[in-house]
């Protein structure tokens, strides 16, 4: 079974999504960042199911696309995953925007 974690940077890049759309709809907000987070599952039953981050082109870092999101992840083993990041597909991907 894969173990997988949730980087301090993914997670207040959730808060910052959720925060951003609470303004416009709660409910939205809220079932946004629950399928996020759901997306979790997935890499549990299915770690290599992302694609290769292109900008990095590292078998190891890959990611999920979710609607305008792309979720970042690092690939350790076969059974550890970090969720390194959650980000907004409409911005440039940089070495700093994922690794802080």
């Amino acid at each position: 079974m894969v173990k997988v974690k949730w980087s301090k940077e993914a997670i207040e890049n959730i808060f910052e999504i959720r925060e951003y759309y609470m303004k416009v709809s709660p409910k939205f907000s809220e079932l946004l960042t629950d399928q996020i987070f759901e997306k979790e599952d997935l890499l549990v039953s299915f770690p290599k199911i992302g694609r290769i981050v292109p900008e990095l082109n590292n078998e190891n870092i890959r990611e999920i696309i979710f609607k305008n999101y792309r979720i970042i992840y690092l690939l350790f083993e076969e059974n550890s995953v970090n969720i390194i990041a959650v980000h907004n597909s409409s911005k440039p991907l940089s070495e700093d925007s994922i690794f802080g």
